[in-house]
């Protein structure tokens, strides 16, 4: 059975001395498919909580992952 967790999508960023900058729109699976780098940040998966501009890290996010 597939984890329909894994097609929400969130936006991830990468953090800098700058601000934060978008890097990309993508599903949650292929957000933890990226290479492990402590300046990327994911949006919650809760549009509702992302709309607020709260984001998670990467541990954050496959805790949402294991949660079926």
């Amino acid at each position: 059975m597939e984890n329909k967790r894994a097609n929400c999508i969130i936006e991830v960023s990468v953090n800098s001395a700058d601000g934060r900058y978008a890097v990309g729109i993508m599903n949650m699976r292929q957000a933890l498919d990226l290479p492990e780098m402590p300046s990327l940040s994911y949006t919650h998966p809760d549009p509702v909580k992302a709309a607020a501009g709260i984001v998670v890290s990467r541990k954050e996010l496959a805790g949402f992952m294991a949660c079926r």
